[in-house]
């Protein structure tokens, strides 16, 4: 049963990511056609400012492995103190 709920969760976790890379991907296609437009020219430079943001926090999210230790824990906040 363990293993069916890991791949579930890794299946999970995949689709995750490719739904977050789309919309990202469509964020950033709305800002330049936006901007190319020049029709709501802040409205599109905060399009892709939020879509370079997106793809660090999905960079981040596919590098970092979870762990079993918990949030609080001295080995986090050393893990976090090293990754920052």
């Amino acid at each position: 049963m363990e293993a069916f709920f890991k791949s579930l969760y890794g299946i999970a976790y995949f689709a995750m990511s490719i739904v977050l890379v789309a919309v990202t991907v469509l964020l950033f296609v709305t800002g330049i056609r936006l901007f190319i437009q020049k029709r709501n020219r802040g409205f599109a430079v905060s399009c892709l400012i939020f879509a370079c943001f997106i793809v660090f926090i999905i960079v981040v999210m596919l590098t970092t492995p979870f762990s079993a230790t918990p949030p609080g824990s001295p080995e986090a906040m050393a893990a976090l103190l090293h990754f920052g």
